[in-house]
């Protein structure tokens, strides 16, 4: 695909991860696109999958692919006035919107249903690194949530080597990484990508990490240590949201609901919630 000339851009301060994004205008289009560009070697490679992910995805609730020139691994997406959900988190908005966080969340876990059941997609696909800074919640609908950062995602069924090749993880993702993650097991994708939901549906609801301090010890906690539940901490969550949730945080992959039925459950429940 032929880009056209780049007339405007601005660079943007990015919370975590290490790609270098721009807003860039283009010449005769008046709609901006968000230009990703690789910062190391490592970040070519996830970039690349990320632009073959994307391919498969049409859905509404994920940030579109426009276009991707593989020669200087350059990806342009569909840029969105929008905030991330972490960004809400910190500023205290979650905590004193309940009713808004429930469905901002459910919006997560009907999105993560759908790519594990291939619904718009054009194969299951693991997002494979669930947080709350992947997620934007648009300006123009601020109970809505759009799913980005599909540069670790994999189809299910074909985990790619370079995926568990890469052994670093920042702080920020290792809080979500399911216990079998830590033995090197992505064979339970689907059930990773649940436990990754639980953690930032506890972060978002409570203000507060399930799985807190250094490597080792966010480790130690994730393998060993139930944190307490949200009703525990005294914040404004429906029972059975909490229940569902604290399900998602199971040691056990199989003992995990799945995203359709947290889906359900958060929906069955979004008339209560205020």
């Amino acid at each position: 695909m032929k880009i056209p000339a780049i007339l405007k851009r601005e660079p943007l301060t990015v919370e975590a991860g290490v790609s270098t994004l721009t807003k860039v205008g283009f010449a005769r289009n008046p709609y901006p696109a968000l230009l990703k560009e690789p910062a190391h070697f490592w970040d070519e490679i996830f970039i690349a999958n990320e632009a073959h992910i994307l391919d498969e995805i049409t859905h509404p609730r994920i940030r579109q692919k426009l276009a991707y020139e593989a020669e200087s691994h350059r990806l342009f997406l569909e840029f969105v006035e929008a905030t991330t959900l972490n960004e809400l988190i910190q500023a205290g908005v979650t905590l004193q919107d309940p009713g808004r966080t429930h469905k901002i969340i459910q919006s997560v876990a009907e999105t993560v249903a759908d790519l594990h059941a291939g619904i718009l997609c054009g194969q299951p696909i693991i997002h494979n690194d669930l947080k709350s800074m992947n997620v934007l919640v648009p300006a123009a609908f601020p109970e809505e949530a759009i799913l980005i950062d599909f540069s670790h995602s994999f189809f299910a069924g074909q985990l790619p080597p370079f995926i568990v090749d890469k052994k670093e993880n920042p702080i920020g993702t290792a809080k979500y990484m399911a216990p079998e993650k830590w033995d090197g097991d992505y064979t339970h994708g689907v059930k990773s990508d649940v436990f990754a939901f639980g953690v930032l549906a506890y972060y978002a609801f409570t203000g507060r990490h399930p799985f807190e301090g250094d490597i080792t010890l966010i480790e130690k906690q994730i393998r060993e240590v139930t944190p307490p539940s949200p009703i525990a901490l005294r914040v404004n969550v429906l029972r059975n949201t909490t229940l569902i949730i604290m399900s998602c945080l199971e040691k056990e992959p199989r003992r995990r609901p799945s995203m359709e039925f947290v889906a359900r459950c958060f929906a069955d429940s979004a008339c209560l919630a205020r």
